[in-house]
């Protein structure tokens, strides 16, 4: 099926071979902060009801997210005496104080953790890390490693799920996320309780049993 004109579809949308696909258009303040033009991801369903709503929910969400963002990039006086600059600057985080006047958004843990353990290491290693890191920060934002909850967790593996990941898929990116945020807070002397350890989910959710091949089809290419 081709691509329906988009007077026919909700807003954000548009059909692919009868499902419906998201996309919205990154401001053009904040492309800096992208390697697209545009958001654009299956919604996974061919009910436009349903695609209706979850184009919907994916919008509000970014542009809650953008607007977060835009905060971050406005002057306040002082800021570049802030020590969350520190790992942008590609400094090593240091324990200053107690551990309380340590803070580490997820980004900048992600930045910490790739500049210490992802040297010789392939790009593979750096694109999961920050696809895993950057589906939080979509979902739950980008904050202090230490001001995630366990509702955030869940949160986060309820829309993993949502997404149609398998349970493979959900482990290695909550295990990527949980490595990070620990590495950090170790890093930094930030001593918390992980909220992404120990996170229940079916870990063979989606995963479809490998049937044995036959012996006749073995021995039909043996011979």
């Amino acid at each position: 099926m081709a691509h329906r004109s988009l007077h026919n579809t909700p807003a954000h949308t548009f059909v692919k071979q009868g499902i419906y696909y998201f996309r919205k258009r990154v401001p053009s303040d904040l492309r800096e902060h992208y390697n697209s033009p545009q958001i654009a991801h299956s919604l996974r369903t061919r009910s436009q009801r349903i695609a209706a709503a979850r184009a919907a929910k994916a919008a509000d969400q970014l542009d809650e997210f953008w607007y977060h963002m835009r905060l971050q990039k406005r002057h306040v006086p002082g800021k570049h005496l802030l020590r969350l600059n520190a790992p942008r600057a590609g400094l090593p985080l240091e324990r200053v104080g107690s551990p309380s006047t340590v803070s580490v958004n997820l980004s900048e843990a992600v930045a910490v953790y790739l500049r210490l353990k992802g040297a010789n290491r392939p790009k593979t290693f750096h694109r999961g890390a920050e696809r895993s890191c950057g589906y939080l920060i979509e979902i739950c934002g980008d904050r202090e490693i230490s001001s995630y909850r366990r509702q955030d967790a869940n949160a986060f593996r309820d829309a993993l799920i949502e997404r149609g990941l398998v349970g493979s898929s959900v482990t290695r990116v909550m295990g990527t996320v949980r490595t990070i945020i620990a590495f950090a807070a170790s890093e930094s002397g930030i001593e918390m309780s992980n909220p992404f350890a120990g996170v229940y989910f079916d870990r063979q959710a989606g995963m479809k049993d490998r049937m044995p091949i036959p012996l006749e089809s073995i021995r039909e290419v043996q011979a």
